[in-house]
């Protein structure tokens, strides 16, 4: 085999990302650059070959982001691939999203080798920093050069990369150094597949699996003596952190326990839940806001991690009965209140292991207990209310969306949920007509980055997806439309126009100025939205009352190619419908 750079800088990266497609990763996204020209050429000859799904990006910042709604859509792993400099800096925002809600995400990036660092090398940084702090695993090649990286050091970054994806969920980082030239000739690419092929294709290589360690049983005894299936308790099921492969089974798990015990249930807009589950209680957040009910239960169960609720956290810390926190593989602490004891092994494996502690063969249906019964009973009339105060005209608020689209948007296509208000207002004022479909929303680090990119994942695999979404969030994730193919995509975009951050009106409107609201929190400058959606070629309509969001609904899924579909909010209508609804719930409650 030939020795020179250019040939080893194509032949190594062709391997190693063969090997990665070999371990079960199909979807590459392809940032422009220099430095990364042989593992651009490698990636291109991989699809050309049908091997791989290869999307381009102009924005390594979007690329990020659009892996995770692909990785969390199709429950597998996507690499990115950008150059160096900045272009790996610009990834930090979407691996702190990855990190934090549990997404499989490889980034590789390519970097100067070592003779350049630290000397003033031009474009040289410390990249292979730039990620350590939120990744689970940070990887180099050869620090002199993919050049001078060996057969063996390859199988060897790949097997660890298993490993660890085998252990937990997250993003990984692989530093690729390349030596210049970077670019191959055509009769050299040539020769370097057919020495590939000879060597490697129809070769059966076996990495090393490690096997994930037998949960703890101490842990677990310690929650068996504590949790009492026969007295009252509570289920508050947050967001979904699992894969989507395991859903079936994490809802047939919930079922269960729901069934032994008769408890209620609290669910997240995001937690995955079946709307046929038991126990579903309506407008809960609503209802602990004002009644004290912690005092009929005995113990509360609580699965993944916390809802985007101040309610609920006043609730769980005022509890004083035995919390228990299950956890889908992530064995960092979800409980800020350190009031729960911690189990990270899954629901399946917990619900399991109770029925063999219990010795449990035949699943009884437990009868609802009292406090459920009651619970539903004041969603029942609390969603009464909603429904006569916010739908009794056609003025279209963000209340009477997140009530409304859940019923007219149909059953089993998904609907992704944007951070800061649209998520908050789902989770207080939507029904569980909610759970007929999957349900995305990425709050894994609180924020809106992101959001157009993620949504056009998520529609690349499972479509058609509907993003509900603010204009803050929109405008500030736009160039998630130079992302290849996006337009095509079948993404639905319900834009809320509330002119720049409603939710800043919401929190400061008691304390600060209108005028100081604007300067300091709202975005200033008014958006063409028509002419936005013309420039990217985006169907685009205008939904001015209630009664036309159904149609526009009909409408958008004539067109399989994403469409805007905008409603304005008028702020102060919306503030004083708000207070009207609160005053005329608890009034009656």
């Amino acid at each position: 085999m030939t020795s020179s750079v250019e040939f080893q800088n194509f032949f190594r990266s062709f391997q190693l990302l063969n090997l990665l497609v070999d371990i079960g990763i199909s979807h590459f996204i392809l940032c422009p650059g220099s430095r990364s020209a042989p593992l651009a050429i490698a990636a291109g000859e991989l699809f050309r070959r049908g091997r791989i799904t290869l999307i381009s990006s102009l924005d390594e910042r979007s690329a990020g982001f659009h892996s995770l709604g692909i990785s969390t859509a199709s429950a597998k792993n996507v690499i990115v691939i950008t150059t160096s400099g900045t272009a790996v800096a610009n990834l930090l925002p979407s691996a702190v999203e990855a990190d934090r809600s549990c997404i499989n995400v490889l980034y590789i990036t390519a970097d100067r080798p070592l003779r350049l660092k630290d000397c003033g090398a031009n474009q040289t940084v410390n990249q292979e920093e730039f990620l350590s702090s939120v990744c689970k695993l940070s990887l180099s090649t050869n620090l002199h050069g993919l050049h001078k990286t060996s057969d063996s050091e390859i199988k060897n970054l790949i097997s660890l990369i298993l490993k660890e994806n085998l252990l937990r969920p997250g993003p990984i980082h692989l530093n690729v150094p390349f030596e210049k030239p970077l670019l191959i000739s055509k009769n050299n690419k040539k020769d370097a597949l057919e020495v590939f092929d000879k060597e490697y294709v129809n070769k059966k290589i076996s990495f090393y699996k490690n096997k994930i360690k037998n949960e703890s049983s101490n842990d677990f005894d310690e929650l068996v003596k504590q949790i009492n299936l026969s007295r009252s308790g509570l289920i508050i099921v947050g967001p979904y952190r699992g894969s989507t492969n395991d859903l079936l089974e994490f809802n047939k798990s919930l079922e269960i326990f729901q069934n032994l015990t008769g408890w209620p249930v609290f669910a997240d807009p995001v937690s995955g839940v079946n709307s046929s589950l038991r126990g579903i209680v309506d407008h809960w957040e609503i209802i602990i806001s004002k009644n004290k009910i912690s005092a009929n239960f005995d113990q509360l169960l609580r699965i993944g991690p916390m809802s985007s609720s101040n309610v609920l956290e006043e609730f769980l810390i005022g509890f004083n009965g035995p919390q228990f926190l299950i956890k889908e593989k992530d064995s960092r602490n979800l409980d800020p209140f350190k009031k729960a004891k911690e189990y990270q092994f899954g629901l399946n494996k917990f619900v399991n292991q109770i029925l063999n502690e219990k010795g449990i063969n035949k699943i009884s249906i437990k009868t609802l207990i009292p406090i459920t019964k009651e619970l539903i009973d004041k969603g029942i009339r609390i969603k009464k209310q909603i429904k006569k105060n916010i739908l009794s005209n056609e003025n279209i608020t963000e209340l009477s969306i997140a009530n409304l689209v859940p019923e007219i948007w149909p059953k089993n296509k998904p609907i992704m949920i944007s951070a800061s208000s649209p998520i908050r207002d789902w989770l207080t004022f939507s029904g569980k007509e909610l759970f007929s479909r999957r349900c995305f929303s990425f709050r894994g680090a609180s924020g809106i980055d992101g959001t157009l990119s993620i949504a056009l994942g998520i529609a690349l695999i499972k479509e058609p997806l509907l993003l509900v979404t603010g204009d803050l969030a929109f405008l500030h994730d736009i160039n998630g439309w130079f992302n290849q193919d996006a337009k095509h995509s079948n993404l639905k975009i319900l834009l809320i126009d509330n002119h720049g951050g409603n939710i800043f009106n919401r929190l400061y409107k008691n304390n600060l100025t209108k005028l100081e609201i604007k300067n300091l929190f709202l975005m200033k400058s008014s958006v063409n939205w028509r002419k936005l959606a013309e420039a990217h070629e985006i169907p685009y309509v205008n939904i001015m009352s209630l009664d036309k969001l159904k149609e526009a609904f009909d409408w958008s899924l004539t067109i399989q190619k994403s469409v805007i579909m905008r409603v304005e909010i008028n702020t102060d209508y919306e503030f004083k419908q708000r207070e009207n609804l609160y005053k005329n719930i608890f009034d009656n409650h």
